[in-house]
C-alpha cells in the first residue's frame, strides 16, 4: 500500500482545522447574527486554536524527550502545577494582569517539571524516567489540583471565576491582555527549530555531542519551551486534559518517526481537536455549556487505556 505524502497529510490536517473553525464560528450555545457572532466567537476560537496547538506540541516534545507515549502535560502534572500557581496568584493578587498570570503559570509548570524529574528519577537516565514518569506525574497532578480546588472553594468570587476554568474551559480572554497568546505563537515557531536537536538526542547523547549539539542544552531548550507553552495554555484555558496525549500519538504515527513532520501535523491537529471539543460542548447542552476539558477527557480516557494495554503487552 502506497504511503501518503506528508504534504497531503498536512493538507488534510489544514482542511480539518478550517472545517473546525467554520463549525466553531457557526454553532454555539445560542443563535446569533453574523456581527454578534464575529464579536463573540472569533476571538474565543483563536484562543482555542492557540491552546490546542500548544498542548499538542508540549505532549509531542515530552513524549519524544522521555521516550514515553504517556508523557502528556496533564498526566505529567505540568499543567496542574501551572494551574496551582495561577490560582495562588489570583488568591493573593486578584487584580493581577495577563503578564503576571503568564509568568506565574510558567513558573508553576517549570516547578512541576522539576519535581517530576526528581521523583521519576530523571538523573538515572531515560529508561528510569520512562518507567516512573506516569506514577510521579499523577501524584503531582493530584496534589496540585487538590490544593487549587481547596483555594477556589474558600472564596465565592474565586468560585465564580475559576471553578469552571479548573476543568478546562475556553473563556474569551480580555483582548488587551493577550500576552499568553503572543507567548504561544513565538514558542511554537521557535520550538520547531528544536526538532533537529531533539532528534539527535534521541539517537544517543554521544552522537548528539559529537555533532556539536550539547545534550544538556537540548534538554534545557525543550523543557523551556514546554514550560512556556504549558504555562500560557493554562493561563488562558485552565488545565485541559489528554489533548497532549491524543494528538502527538496520531502525529508521530503518521510522520513515521520524523519529528519535524510530526510537529507540523500536531499544530493543526491540536488546534482542530480543541475547537471541535469547545464547539461540541456549546451545542450538546444548550443553552448551557460543557467545558472543553471535559470533552477531551471523555475522548482521552479510552485512548489512555489503549496506550497502557499496548505498553503492558510489550
Amino acid at each position: 500500500m502506497a504511503r501518503l505524502s506528508p504534504l497531503w497529510i498536512l493538507a488534510a490536517f489544514g482542511a480539518a482545522l478550517l472545517l473546525a473553525l467554520a463549525l466553531s464560528l457557526r454553532f454555539g450555545a445560542a443563535e446569533q447574527g453574523w456581527a454578534d457572532l464575529i464579536e463573540a466567537r472569533a476571538f474565543r476560537s483563536v484562543c482555542a486554536m492557540a491552546v490546542g496547538a500548544a498542548l499538542a506540541v508540549v505532549g509531542l516534545l515530552l513524549q519524544r524527550l522521555t521516550a514515553n507515549p504517556l508523557a502528556d502535560p496533564g498526566i505529567t502534572g505540568v499543567n496542574a502545577g501551572a494551574a496551582l500557581a495561577t490560582i495562588v496568584l489570583a488568591y493573593l493578587w486578584p487584580g493581577a494582569g495577563g503578564l503576571a498570570f503568564l509568568a506565574v503559570a510558567s513558573l508553576g509548570a517549570g516547578l512541576a517539571g522539576l519535581a517530576l524529574w526528581g521523583l521519576a528519577g530523571g538523573s538515572g537516565g531515560t529508561a528510569a524516567l520512562s518507567l516512573r514518569l506516569p506514577l510521579a506525574g499523577l501524584a503531582i497532578e493530584a496534589l496540585c489540583l487538590s490544593l487549587a480546588g481547596a483555594l477556589i472553594l474558600t472564596d465565592a468570587e474565586m468560585q465564580a471565576r475559576y471553578l469552571r476554568w479548573l476543568l478546562g474551559a475556553i473563556p474569551m480572554v480580555p483582548r488587551h491582555e493577550t500576552a499568553a497568546l503572543l507567548a504561544i505563537g513565538l514558542a511554537l515557531v521557535s520550538g520547531f527549530l528544536c526538532c533537529e536537536r531533539l532528534e539527535l538526542l534521541t539517537l544517543g547523547a554521544e552522537q548528539s555531542d559529537s555533532l556539536g549539539k550539547k545534550p544538556g542544552q537540548t534538554v534545557a531548550l525543550v523543557l523551556g519551551h514546554v514550560t512556556v507553552l504549558a504555562g500560557a495554555s493554562v493561563a488562558i484555558a485552565g488545565p485541559v486534559a489528554f489533548l497532549g496525549l491524543l494528538v502527538p500519538l496520531v502525529a508521530q504515527g503518521l510522520a513515521r518517526g520524523n519529528l519535524r513532520w510530526a510537529y507540523a501535523f500536531a499544530l493543526p491537529g491540536g488546534a482542530a481537536l480543541l475547537l471541535l471539543a469547545d464547539t461540541l460542548g456549546r451545542v450538546i447542552a444548550r443553552p448551557g455549556e460543557v467545558d472543553a476539558g471535559i470533552i477531551t477527557a471523555l475522548l482521552g480516557g479510552p485512548a489512555l487505556i489503549l496506550v497502557l494495554r499496548r505498553m503492558l503487552a510489550r
